[in-house]
């Protein structure tokens, strides 16, 4: 519609969907041959990663390029095409990861330099309880290109670097090994409400034995008194879900594991609440040398999986801001 031209069949592209789909005795589709429609007089770009070709339309004073959504295939094309397609302009991107803070706060926060950077760009975008920026840079050579982006990310941190945590592809429980790592501590865990969830983001990184000591999964009133030491009468006064029990909880692991820093979880992620708290209410206990740390928060109460998950990486990134406030 914008170029005023219209689709057709590109055959060597609508040949290789073709062959891939009789390899696995299937007949094509109305949406499969879709993908191998490309505009009119636009130059094809074949996709060696994939089956959708991307795409290049030269009009008077623009180029327009076109391409599969799909990550892996996208650069494939782009590294097959690149020098036909660019010339030998590099471009280099560079992904912040932010926690803390939505996708539409972050927009606020960045409104003017999102809408009035071009070269470099800034483009937003929102995942599971997480945003991260992309920040793309066009120049003549890598090294100017790095340099564009060293002073964009300067002033994207001086606006929400408190909610920044991490680069690229990394994740939360990523970033809190590295630090605690190269800070030579240890951790342990008491989970009630998370349910070892806490832990397992931490295991699935390599090296995480260097950093956590152990895990207590005490879902129980019983297994709280057994495992950890909590109190019976601290249960019976406070219930389970309480800022005292979750301090009893973090307590009790530090001692049983012998580690530096012990993070304890307790609370209502629903659907109906056993201890009179309201739904969404999560306690999360840290205690190191210095004392026990307590935080509470309220997430909406419409959706326990959600509730979990936002305890979760709360506590990843309560520990990455507790390890920055003890280097102080």
């Amino acid at each position: 519609d914008l170029l005023g031209r219209d689709l057709v069949l590109d055959q060597a592209a609508y040949e290789r969907i073709e062959g891939f789909l009789k390899t696995r005795q299937r007949e094509m589709t109305i949406n499969e041959r879709k993908q191998a429609l490309v505009i009119d007089g636009a130059t094809v770009l074949r996709n060696d990663a994939g089956l959708a070709p991307g795409m290049s339309v030269q009009t008077e004073h623009h180029q327009y390029i076109v391409l599969p959504g799909v990550p892996r295939e996208m650069k494939q094309i782009l590294k097959d095409h690149f020098s036909h397609l660019f010339g030998q302009e590099t471009i280099r991107s560079r992904t912040l990861r932010f926690f803390g803070i939505g996708e539409s706060a972050l927009n606020d926060c960045l409104e003017t330099l999102i809408k009035e950077a071009t070269n470099p760009s800034v483009a937003p975008y929102a995942e599971l309880a997480e945003v991260r920026l992309r920040l793309t840079a066009k120049a003549l050579d890598q090294q100017e290109a790095d340099r564009m982006l060293d002073e964009l990310e300067k002033h994207v941190l001086a606006e929400v670097g408190m909610y920044f945590y991490g680069y690229g592809e990394t994740s939360l429980p990523e970033v809190v090994l590295k630090r605690y790592q190269e800070a030579g501590l240890t951790l342990s865990l008491a989970e009630s409400l998370t349910g070892g969830a806490v832990a397992s983001g931490l295991v699935d990184v390599s090296g995480a034995s260097q950093v956590l000591r152990g895990s207590a999964v005490v879902y129980d009133d019983a297994a709280k008194q057994a495992v950890l030491s909590v109190p019976e009468d601290l249960l019976r006064e406070h219930t389970a879900v309480s800022k005292e029990v979750a301090i009893a909880m973090a307590e009790g692991a530090r001692e049983l594991y012998q580690s530096d820093i012990a993070v304890a979880l307790t609370g209502e992620a629903g659907p109906t609440s056993n201890s009179g708290k309201v739904v969404g209410t999560v306690y999360c206990a840290v205690a190191d040398a210095h004392g026990t740390r307590i935080v509470e928060w309220q997430y909406p109460s419409f959706d326990r999986g959600m509730i979990r998950l936002r305890a979760v990486k709360d506590t990843y990134f309560l520990l990455l801001k507790h390890l920055e406030k003890s280097s102080e």
